[in-house]
């Protein structure tokens, strides 16, 4: 992966961080919207799962190459 995938991937983290932050405290402001630590989680499951997804995309278009539908490459790629 290059340097600004990373870079890119890292700002992602950081802003969904601060997401999961911040519906974190809104929920702690107004308890009756829901608790906080259940927003919290279920928020950075989400993040992760999309990070996980954007890394996958990212690897995949990484390997390009020959390799694509139909065709079929041998793992020492001869």
């Amino acid at each position: 992966m290059s340097t600004l995938a990373l870079f890119v991937l890292l700002l992602g983290v950081v802003v969904g961080l601060a997401v999961v932050v911040g519906l974190g405290y809104l929920v702690h402001r107004r308890p009756a919207l829901k608790t906080p630590v259940m927003v919290a989680v279920t928020a950075a499951g989400v993040l992760i799962a999309f990070a996980v997804g954007v890394v996958s995309v990212a690897q995949a278009s990484a390997r390009g190459g020959d390799a694509g539908p139909g065709i079929t490459v041998s793992p020492s790629g001869h």
